[in-house]
């Protein structure tokens, strides 16, 4: 049988979601319990929507495992809930079908990046602290360019390039409260550290470094080179992952 499981996770003390020997990582903390509570010789292996990148959090990060057993969901995820470390919960567990995939099924995906323009002394792993004003007139300008599908490579790391690097992003926008400004934005595919180099490039904007037309030139061009330099890790959530009616 198959199985979803719903997850969220601090990202600060993980080397990311992949599974690697020797480090600490989302995927390997769940594989160890769930075969730890099933009882499980071969281990249990856990297939998550996507890969995020060493300090990267979520609150809605899907996953899904398969097992011979039926299982009762709701006493595994109070299991779980006492065996696993605190920065990761499994909020939901529950059957699935056979074809559904964490991956492969997900027809799009919501992130959001959190940035402050004042000192904080707590949430400094979940924004980025910026010093410099920002002109949120611009930023919003630049965030309108990337709606609808293009090439992203040049918002893509030149080693992780696929064949095709086309996405479609149907959200785009930035928002202000205070000191407080965050991008959202929603695509069904995202590329390698494409939303940390948006990120990054659009506050260069906001720094008034570029014109926000920027951004049209690097998707032209498809060079990374001509983005600003990547946002940190920590102030990115993947916020949620959709599926179609079926699943």
């Amino acid at each position: 049988m198959r199985y979803r499981l719903d997850i969220a996770f601090h990202g600060a003390n993980f080397h990311g979601w992949q599974r690697q020997s020797d480090l600490r990582t989302v995927q390997g903390e769940l594989e160890l319990w769930l075969s730890r509570l099933l009882s499980d010789p071969d281990g249990i292996a856990v297939t998550g929507a996507g890969r995020t990148d060493a300090g990267v959090h979520a609150t809605g990060m899907v996953a899904h495992f398969d097992t011979e057993r039926e299982l009762d969901c709701a006493q595994l995820a109070l299991r779980l809930h006492a065996a696993l470390p605190p920065d990761v919960v499994v909020n939901r567990i529950s059957p699935v079908a056979p074809d559904f995939h964490a991956r492969y099924s997900a027809v799009a995906r919501s992130y959001e990046y959190r940035i402050t323009t004042e000192r904080t002394p707590f949430e400094r792993d979940r924004v980025w602290q910026v010093a410099a004003p920002l002109d949120l007139s611009a930023m919003e300008g630049a965030a309108a360019l990337v709606l609808g599908s293009h090439d992203f490579s040049g918002f893509c790391v030149a080693a992780s390039r696929k064949e095709e690097n086309t996405c479609d992003l149907t959200h785009s926008s930035w928002e202000q409260g205070d000191s407080l400004f965050i991008y959202r934005l929603r695509s069904d595919r995202f590329l390698h550290m494409m939303v940390r180099l948006l990120v990054g490039t659009m506050i260069d904007i906001g720094r008034g470094r570029w014109a926000p037309d920027q951004i049209t030139q690097i998707l032209d061009s498809g060079d990374v080179r001509q983005c600003g330099t990547a946002a940190p890790p920590h102030g990115l959530t993947l916020i949620r992952v959709e599926y179609s009616g079926e699943f």
